[in-house]
């Protein structure tokens, strides 16, 4: 599909939604072209799940340690989880840095049980050990174990092992699981080459239940299965891992026909797909660089290019290619679509210059249907997108972007979980006070399994009257809505290969 009728589609969209809007209907179905949209729900005078008002940023004093308070927009309770710098983190033999903080969107800081926290503690630019929190109090617990080579890791996201963590050593040579209460290696496995990305750079899962793991480096990738069942095969310690796999030329530039570097890799909650998501390196790229290529995994972890439809929605040079290349998206996480049969698809930020869909878009992996979940109509910028609510499937939790060029646009400053049936439900978890700079003060907000309380990262130096923290000393928080949600049911279990 070119441009410039993806660019006809969108508009045709709005001017329909326009017309519906003023006969009183709510819901707009479109099949052509790859595009599905669901029904739209009402709005509410609940500021917590209205969609529609745009909120003034309020003026908001920095929140003392462990003192929660009110927010005065969306009802939610706010409490800073990390201490002042220098000050002993109490009752742990250690102190507060200056730069405390979860490490991304994309990653779980919660436990699967939400008992423990895994935050980092930072000091200026170097690193310092990360810290355990209480799930439930935040208040510290520990510091990781001495012999843990924790260079990449993520908690294990079965309750069946809440307390161990899934990471990359240092070298780059070992995937292990590890107990972090009884300071214990669990599993290991060697890998066949060196890994420099760890579990997809930082930023990649494992599958819903554990079991699947994707390695890469910038030349391969390989799936580990961590828990083999029988009959099909011996469980562990038998080791079962798949056949390398070379990435080949792809080329996101004209003048150079194998530049293609993958920026981070995650295998999909199913364990069927792999997310590629590619890089700049420094450069531009032909189209652009949030691309994405989609690769199926087999029975014997086997790893090629996934096709799809023809007909779905991709842009610019790439609207052509179907064999695994998807419309591109920022910043996106890979989530179970309970609305649609349970299919992996991945959810994020509108990459497609020229485009006017809503700013945030639901990719099924399976063909590449494009679902638009928001209006784009006077719609913040937006910044990330964590499905990391795991245990509440059908919600996707979004970063809005801040500062003035979003002043006067809805959900500007803001982390709201959105509904991904394409209904344009909300809730609105309030707002995150972060100049977003530099990188490490951009807020990343990560919902806890169960979606009802959403971390984030801010130096609280926007937007806080005479109580501003200090730009480049950056804090955790905590935003807590359970007051005001009721407890998710947890998904049921999910087939096993």
């Amino acid at each position: 599909m070119m441009q410039g009728a993806h660019h006809e589609l969108s508009n045709r969209i709005r001017r329909t939604r326009r017309a519906m809007a003023a006969a009183g209907i709510t819901s707009l179905c479109l099949g052509a072209m790859g595009l599905a949209c669901a029904a739209a729900a009402p709005g509410t005078n609940d500021a917590f799940r209205n969609r529609t008002r745009v909120v003034t940023i309020p003026e908001v004093p920095r929140p003392a340690y462990l003192k929660p308070t009110a927010d005065s927009v969306f009802r939610t309770r706010l409490i800073r989880v990390s201490g002042e710098p220098g000050m002993p983190a109490t009752p742990v033999a250690t102190v507060w840095g200056t730069d405390v903080r979860h490490k991304y969107s994309r990653l779980q800081p919660w436990n699967a049980t939400g008992r423990l926290i895994t935050i980092e503690n930072r000091q200026g630019g170097a690193r310092r050990s990360p810290l355990l929190l209480d799930g439930e109090t935040y208040k510290p617990v520990s510091t990781p174990c001495d012999s843990f080579d924790n260079w990449d890791y993520r908690w294990h996201p079965s309750p069946a092992h809440a307390n161990e963590q899934i990471a990359v050593n240092k070298a780059g040579t070992e995937l292990m699981w590890f107990d972090v209460a009884r300071c214990v290696k669990t599993r290991s496995w060697p890998l066949p080459f060196r890994s420099d990305y760890g579990i997809g750079s930082g930023e990649g899962n494992t599958s819903a239940d554990g079991r699947f793991v994707v390695i890469a480096d910038v030349e391969h990738m390989v799936v580990v299965d961590m828990d083999p069942r029988s009959p099909n095969s011996p469980s562990y310690p038998f080791r079962r891992i798949g056949p390398v796999y070379s990435f080949p030329p792809c080329s996101l530039r004209v003048q150079a026909p194998t530049f293609c570097p993958p920026g981070n890799i995650s295998i999909s909650p199913s364990g069927r797909y792999i997310d590629v998501k590619y890089g700049s390196g420094g450069v531009d790229c032909d189209t652009l660089c949030d691309l994405h290529r989609i690769y199926e995994v087999d029975s014997a972890l086997v790893i090629r290019p996934h096709v799809m439809a023809g007909t779905s929605l991709r842009c610019g040079s790439f609207a052509n290619r179907p064999n695994g290349w998807v419309f591109p998206l920022k910043h996106a996480d890979l989530a179970v679509d309970p609305f649609d049969g349970n299919e992996d698809v991945l959810v994020g930020g509108r990459a497609c210059p020229g485009s006017h869909l809503g700013r945030v878009l639901k990719v099924r992996l399976r063909d590449g249907l494009v679902t638009e979940l928001t209006d784009g109509a006077n719609e913040a910028g937006f910044m990330h997108a964590s499905a990391r609510a795991t245990a509440r499937p059908g919600w996707i939790y979004v970063t809005y972007a801040t500062g003035a060029p979003q002043f006067g646009r809805r959900f500007a400053g803001e982390i709201v979980a959105l509904k991904m049936d394409g209904s344009g439900e909300v809730e609105r978890f309030g707002h995150y006070h972060s100049t977003g700079k530099p990188y490490r003060a951009e807020a990343h907000g990560v919902p806890s399994p169960d979606g009802r309380r959403v971390m984030f990262a801010s130096d609280w130096a926007d937007a806080c009257g005479q109580g501003c923290g200090t730009p480049g000393v950056l804090g955790c928080y905590v935003f807590d809505a359970r007051e005001r949600m009721a407890a998710p049911s947890r998904p049921a279990g999910r087939k096993r290969r």
